[in-house]
C-alpha cells in the first residue's frame, strides 16, 4: 500500500517545486508476541506467559531508562515512532534503548508502527508533530489490543495527563509509571522512578508546610530564545563550566568571545549549573571582579560538613553555605582582576550517573516507609543530591550510583533517583567499581561478536607471511624485551647489534596487532571505544582480548611473530 503527499517549495532562485513524497505500508509486519495467532511466531520476542504488554510513550522512555533497564520490566513492545523521537532528543537514551531491544534476555520488541498500514496516521491540519505522535501511539496501542485478542491486557505507559486521558476515552488501558510500578508489589522498584519536577516541588510540600521554607534560592534560567539573542548581542557569553576540583565553588568558563576564561564564584553564581555543563554566562561588574588566584574554601568546607549530621524533614531545611564570592571581598586586588560573571543559563546539560553514599541519618518512623536522604558524590565537584528511598536500611552503609532528574530554584539541593547498589563502603572491590564508573571505563568481557574477529589458536605465522615482500625476516637476531620476568603481555623487543665500522645498528621492535584488527571490524570498533588497557593495582582491564595480547602478537621467547620494526645505524663519535 503507497501513502504520498505532495507539497509545493520556493527554491532560493524564486522557483516553485511540486515535492511528492511517498511512504510504503505493509500489512505483513509482525507484532512479536508468541501468544499471537496470526503472525509468525519465529520472531516473537515477547514472552508466551505475559498477561501484561506494556507500550511506552517517548517522555517515559526519555525519563525512565534506569528503571526500563532493571529486569523487572520486561514484555515491552517500542514503537518505531518513539524510537525516532528518542534518537532526536537524546542519543545517550537512544543508544541504551537500542542495547536493551537487541539483547536477547530482555524481552522488548520494536514494531514498526510507522510502516504499518493500520497503524500509520497522518497529521491532521493545525496538529502538532508531538500531538500527532502521541495519536500515532495511541492508535498502535488500541490495534495491540483488538490484533491480541483479550487474552492479553496491552497497557500504555505514560505520564502525560492529557496523553493518559485521551487514551482512556478511546477505551484503552492506560496507567503512570507509578502507579504501574506500585501493581508489580516490589517497593524497591519505586526507587527508580523519576518524578516530574511539578511532582517533586509538590512532595516536598506535603513534608514541610511551613511557606517561609518555600523561598527563592537560585534566579530561573532564561530561555533559550532570550540566551540566543543575548549571545549575538554579545550579551552572554557560551563555554562549558569546569568547576575547579579543590574548590567545588568556583568554577570557570572558557569564552571565545572575549579571549579568556570567566571566573564563576559561589553556589548562586554557578545558578544550577554542573561541572561539564554548556552554559551562558553574563558578566559582572568590574568592581565584583576577583583576582585569579583560586580562593580557599576551608571555611566553607567547615560549614559544609555540618550538613553531614543533619536529618531535615526536607532536604532543603539545611542552611545554605555563605557564598565564597563573599568571603572573600576584602582580598580583591583590581590591578590582577580577571573576569567574573554568573550562569544564567543552560544550554546543554551534562548530568549523568554519579557513585557516592548516602548522608548519616537515623531510620524514618515505621518500616518501609519513604525517606529523604541527602547523596554525597565521590567526586567533590558534584553537588549533594537529594533522593527518596524506600530502602534507606539497606542503603546506608552501601556505595550506591545516583542520577540526577532537576533542579528547582527553590530547592538548595537537586533532585535524583537511586539507579543501583554497588556495594559495601571501603571493599576493595566496591571502590574498584566505583574508580571505573568515575572514569568511565568499560569492564565487560568482550561479546561473542570481538572474539569472533580473533584467528584460531594455536596460531603461528604462515607461509603467505613468510613470502610477504613487505616483511623482512629478522629471526638471526638476539632480540630482547624490558618486560620482567613471567610477564604474558609482551608487546615491545630491542636488539643492538656492533657492526664492522665501529657503528650500531638498534631496532626497536612492536608487536604487529595491527595485522590482525582490520578496519570497521566489532574488534576494531570495540578497541577504539576502549582507547587502551587500563592497569589498576590488583587487576588490568584489556583493550583487546586476551589471545591476542599475550598469545598470537606476544613477543615470547623462542615463538615466531609479527613485529612492526624500525631500526637505525648509530654512529659512533
Amino acid at each position: 500500500m503507497l501513502q504520498s503527499k505532495s507539497f509545493v517549495r520556493k527554491t532560493k532562485q524564486g522557483k516553485v517545486l511540486k515535492v511528492v513524497r511517498e511512504h510504503y505500508l505493509r500489512d505483513d509486519i509482525y507484532c512479536g508476541a508468541s501468544i499471537c495467532k496470526v503472525c509468525d511466531t519465529k520472531v516473537a520476542r515477547l514472552s508466551s506467559s505475559a498477561s501484561t504488554i506494556l507500550v511506552l510513550d517517548t517522555n517515559v522512555v526519555l525519563n525512565q531508562i534506569d528503571l526500563l533497564e532493571n529486569p523487572a520490566i520486561d514484555d515491552v513492545v517500542v514503537l518505531s515512532v518513539v524510537l525516532d523521537e528518542v534518537k532526536n532528543k537524546n542519543l545517550s537514551v537512544y543508544n541504551r534503548l537500542r542495547a536493551l531491544c537487541s539483547n536477547t534476555l530482555r524481552k522488548f520488541f520494536v514494531f514498526s508502527n510507522e510502516h504499518h498500514k493500520d497503524t500509520y496516521v497522518k497529521a491532521m491540519v493545525g496538529e502538532s508533530p508531538n500531538d500527532r505522535n502521541d495519536r500515532a501511539i495511541r492508535v498502535a496501542t488500541n490495534w495491540y489490543q483488538r490484533h491480541l485478542g483479550g487474552g492479553t491486557r496491552v497497557l500504555l505507559i505514560t505520564n502525560d495527563k492529557e496523553n493518559k486521558r485521551k487514551a482512556t476515552d478511546e477505551g484503552i488501558f492506560a496507567e503512570t509509571v507509578e502507579t504501574y510500578v506500585k501493581s508489580l508489589g516490589q517497593p524497591n522498584l519505586l526507587d527508580l522512578v523519576v518524578h516530574p519536577t511539578s511532582e517533586d516541588v509538590g512532595m516536598e510540600d506535603v513534608e514541610d508546610l511551613r511557606p517561609s521554607k518555600r523561598k527563592v534560592i537560585y534566579i530561573e534560567h532564561k530561555p533559550m530564545s532570550e540566551i540566543t539573542a543575548g549571545l549575538h548581542r554579545g550579551i552572554y557569553h557560551q563555554g562549558k563550566l569546569r568547576v575547579n576540583r579543590y574548590n567545588p565553588f568556583e568554577a570557570y568558563v572558557g569564552s571565545e568571545s572575549i579571549g579568556d576564561e570567566i571566573i564563576i564564584q559561589g553556589r548562586g553564581n554557578m545558578n544550577r549549573a554542573f561541572d561539564g555543563d554548556v552554559v551562558a554566562v553574563e558578566l559582572l561588574p568590574k568592581e565584583q571582579w576577583h583576582e585569579g588566584k583560586s580562593l580557599s574554601i576551608a571555611d566553607d568546607e567547615d560549614e559544609e560538613e555540618e550538613d553531614v549530621h543533619l536529618v531535615p524533614n526536607s532536604a532543603d531545611d539545611a542552611p545554605r553555605n555563605r557564598d565564597t564570592i563573599q568571603d572573600s571581598s576584602s582580598t580583591v586586588n583590581p590591578v590582577s582582576c580577571r573576569p567574573s560573571g554568573r550562569v544564567v543559563g543552560i544550554i546543554k546539560r551534562n548530568w549523568q550517573s554519579y557513585c557516592g553514599s548516602l548522608e548519616p541519618m537515623p531510620m524514618p518512623a515505621g518500616n518501609g516507609g519513604i525517606a529523604h536522604a541527602l547523596f554525597v558524590s565521590k567526586d567533590r565537584r558534584i553537588p549533594k543530591i537529594r533522593i527518596q528511598t524506600r530502602q534507606l536500611g539497606n542503603l546506608l552503609d552501601k556505595r550506591i550510583i545516583v542520577t540526577v532528574d532537576s533542579w528547582d530554584c527553590l530547592s538548595r539541593y537537586p533532585s535524583g533517583h537511586y539507579v543501583r547498589t554497588i556495594g559495601e563502603i571501603g571493599d576493595r572491590d566496591t571502590e574498584t567499581k566505583v574508580v571505573l564508573i568515575e572514569n568511565d571505563i568499560n569492564s565487560r568481557p568482550f561479546s561473542t561478536q570481538v572474539l569472533a574477529c580473533l584467528p584460531p589458536l594455536p596460531w603461528s605465522v604462515s607461509t603467505e607471511d613468510l613470502m610477504n615482500p613487505n616483511r623482512q625476516d629478522l629471526r638471526q637476531l638476539r632480540v630482547f624485551s624490558v618486560d620482567p620476568p613471567g610477564c604474558r603481555d609482551i608487546d615491545d623487543a630491542l636488539h643492538c647489534t656492533a657492526l664492522p665500522d665501529g657503528n650500531f645498528e638498534v631496532g626497536v621492535h612492536i608487536a604487529d596487532v595491527t595485522n590482525f584488527v582490520h578496519s570497521g571490524t566489532p574488534l576494531d570498533d570495540e578497541a577504539s571505544q576502549r582507547g587502551t588497557s587500563v592497569y589498576l593495582v590488583e587487576r588490568r582491564i584489556d583493550m583487546l582480548p586476551k589471545p591476542l595480547t599475550e598469545d598470537i602478537c606476544s613477543l615470547r621467547s623462542d615463538v615466531e611473530r609479527l613485529a612492526f620494526s624500525v631500526i637505525w645505524v648509530c654512529i659512533s663519535v
